[in-house]
């Protein structure tokens, strides 16, 4: 990993890491649960679905400042494969801090705001650290949220060679991090998951597990952990 970090009186420097996730596949062709391979491709920010081995992103370091604004925007792509499907897109946006000695930082414990993930919306930011369950930001509806993980649906069945908006789009650092953040890194790693359309709510809720709820439209409008 390429880290920058400097030390000293009132400096602060944090590394950020982006690293691109996986999850395996199962039968794509298959009707039901079809789960496909994901690559990222760190050009475009595009995490492309596909039915070939995954790729992976190259960690890269990012020179953080206390107070820091830095794009790292990622969307999803239904790249097809072999037979080309409809699909339902999850996102999660995993996301932890570290310190010098590679030790997990409890955030929980700050009083301040540290990270704020973002996506923008029309001409305006919404930050993730104030969407609830059910909230749909950008065409993604949010099923789970804390201090370490995001969860997002895309709403709409993407076509192949089509793409989602974008899940992520930056993150902002606060002007408050404390000196406990000196020399720390930051972590953010996404993970992107694709199911066929076909059978979209049992595919879902087998390879996702979620429950959705689908309207005649196709478009999902919850999911919930529980069957309704």
């Amino acid at each position: 990993k390429r880290n920058v970090m400097i030390a000293g009186a009132g400096a602060i420097m944090v590394a950020v890491a982006l690293i691109g996730g996986t999850m395996a596949a199962n039968n794509a062709q298959t009707a039901k649960a079809a789960q496909a391979e994901i690559s990222v491709n760190g050009l475009d920010g595009g995490i492309a679905v596909s039915t070939t081995d995954p790729v992976f992103d190259s960690e890269q370091g990012i020179a953080a400042v206390p107070g820091g604004d830095y794009e790292i925007a990622r969307h999803a792509v239904n790249d097809g494969g072999v037979i080309d499907y409809d699909a339902y897109f999850k996102a999660v946006i995993y996301k932890s801090w570290m310190d010098r000695t590679e030790k997990y930082i409890d955030i929980t414990e700050t009083e301040v705001l540290e990270d704020r993930p973002y996506i923008v919306e029309g001409e305006s930011r919404v930050y993730l650290d104030e969407v609830a369950v059910g909230d749909v930001v950008n065409g993604w509806l949010v099923a789970y949220v804390d201090d370490e993980e995001i969860e997002l649906f895309y709403t709409q069945k993407v076509a192949p060679k089509a793409a989602t908006t974008n899940f992520i789009d930056g993150i902002t650092f606060s002007e408050e991090l404390s000196n406990k953040f000196t020399n720390a890194m930051y972590g953010v790693e996404f993970e992107v998951t694709a199911v066929q359309a076909n059978d979209g709510e049992d595919a879902i809720a087998s390879a996702l597990g979620y429950y959705p709820v689908i309207n005649e439209s196709g478009n999902i409008v919850s999911v919930s952990e529980e069957k309704p």
